[in-house]
């Protein structure tokens, strides 16, 4: 096997760093979510090897594949989601870094929602856009890429979305820029989570 990996050390780095940071925050725990990042130059990228914990990633559990999910470089099986990954790198090539997490209050949020409530006004400027998008199964399945993308196509600023009963995804220039949107998602749902309690608590009282 090709030692390609080790040729881009930043990009590794910039990987592990984000995934311990979500594991920290308690944004992804168990073996769950996923991670990727875009190759300069080519049709490839780099991502997490499946059943891997955030805090446990390192360079031997990253894989190269290409944007179809073909292993060039690594030693293990790539994520379940890779190829979803694939299918927005080779869409959106303005996108470079994609992160999946299960972040608690983005996943409860979704369940009886169609699209984030912007509770700040910068979640309004830095996110945009951030519908719910329910594919009904664990993992999303290719016929759904399509939709995918085209709410990007037809939401220019879109830079997040949030899976049904499976997490939110966010892409950026840089892995920094996806992992700092992530937060903020998980900022913007919590406090929209809160902000309804609150008023079903005002709205019980008044009875």
């Amino acid at each position: 096997m090709m030692d390609i990996i080790s040729l881009y050390t930043d990009l590794v780095d910039s990987l592990i760093l984000a995934a311990r940071k979500m594991y920290s925050f308690r944004y992804e725990m168990s073996d769950g979510g996923n991670l990727s990042m875009r190759v300069p130059g080519k049709d490839w990228m780099i991502v997490k090897g499946t059943n891997v914990a955030f805090d446990e990633l390192d360079i031997s559990s990253l894989v190269v594949t290409d944007f179809e999910g073909n292993v060039i470089d690594g030693n293990c099986k790539p994520s379940k989601e890779s190829l979803l990954h694939g299918a927005l790198y080779n869409a959106l090539p303005q996108v470079n870094a994609i992160m999946h997490c299960h972040s608690p209050y983005a996943t409860a949020w979704a369940a009886a929602h169609d699209s984030l409530e912007f509770s700040t006004h910068h979640a309004r400027e830095k996110l945009s856009y951030c519908p719910v998008v329910d594919t009904h199964s664990y993992v999303v399945p290719k016929e759904y890429f399509t939709t995918i993308v085209d709410l990007f196509h037809e939401n220019e600023k879109m830079k997040s979305f949030i899976l049904r009963g499976h997490g939110q995804v966010t892409v950026g220039k840089t892995m920094r820029d996806a992992v700092y949107l992530a937060e903020l998602v998980e900022e913007t749902a919590q406090i929209s989570v809160l902000s309804q309690a609150m008023k079903c608590q005002e709205e019980k009282a008044s009875y």
